[in-house]
């Protein structure tokens, strides 16, 4: 199957601290409607297959793999701190480590996805160290992206922590677009739904169902993961 155009929601709990999780089920967005063969998100965003991953069992849900191998001198991402408990995905980073720092991540096993609506619930974790990422990626110059930093005295953050809604450099000026915005109450404790639109040259981000940026500013044109 070409899976050229996707609409995606996933249920996970990112990076999880030690605080009881708390569940919110009142600020979602609003199903896709199925109209003449497509999935309708909007006027603009309309996609030709739809796929959601809950964690319900105690094993990943096809469709998703751990990842497990070496990124480079400085960090690895480790099939081992991968784990589904109690209806969530967990993602660990364990503490005290030295480099290689040893991770968590998710892939999807279809590789070949060119634009989507991907839907994200998840607990983020305030453990300083730790980068909460939800991402489309398929090289250095075409990638989409919404992270948490968890300590907010990294570079970047400088004090406050913000929620980092990135496209990666691919226009040639040098320069990554990278918006930062409010968190929304309460991220390390309570489920927040963040969503990515990807639409061809143009990428649009929301929290909890509502839009908090958009730019057609260094947006990915290749399919990937």
């Amino acid at each position: 199957m070409y899976f050229s155009k996707s609409i995606t929601t996933t249920v996970m709990a990112a990076g999880l601290s030690a605080a009881m999780m708390v569940p919110n089920s009142v600020k979602r967005s609003p199903e896709p409607t199925f109209e003449n063969g497509v999935y309708v998100v909007s006027s603009n965003a309309q996609f030709n297959n739809y796929v959601k991953f809950t964690f319900d069992g105690n094993k990943l849900p096809e469709g998703l793999f751990a990842a497990d191998w070496r990124i480079d001198d400085n960090w690895s991402v480790n099939a081992e701190n991968v784990a589904v408990k109690d209806g969530y995905l967990q993602l660990k980073v364990p503490g005290g480590q030295q480099k290689p720092y040893k991770c968590a991540q998710v892939d999807t096993t279809v590789t070949n996805i060119l634009y989507a609506s991907v839907r994200t619930v998840a607990i983020l974790t305030k453990t300083p160290g730790v980068c909460n990422g939800m991402f489309f990626f398929q090289s250095d110059s075409q990638e989409s992206d919404i992270e948490w930093l968890s300590d907010p005295n990294n570079g970047s953050d400088r004090g406050a922590n913000h929620l980092w809604l990135t496209n990666q450099e691919n226009d040639g000026d040098g320069k990554k677009t990278a918006i930062a915005v409010a968190p929304p109450s309460n991220p390390t404790t309570t489920e927040h739904e963040y969503r990515l639109d990807w639409t061809e040259g143009r990428v649009e981000w929301y929290v909890d169902g509502i839009k908090v940026a958009e730019t057609d500013k260094d947006v990915p044109s290749v399919p990937g993961p």
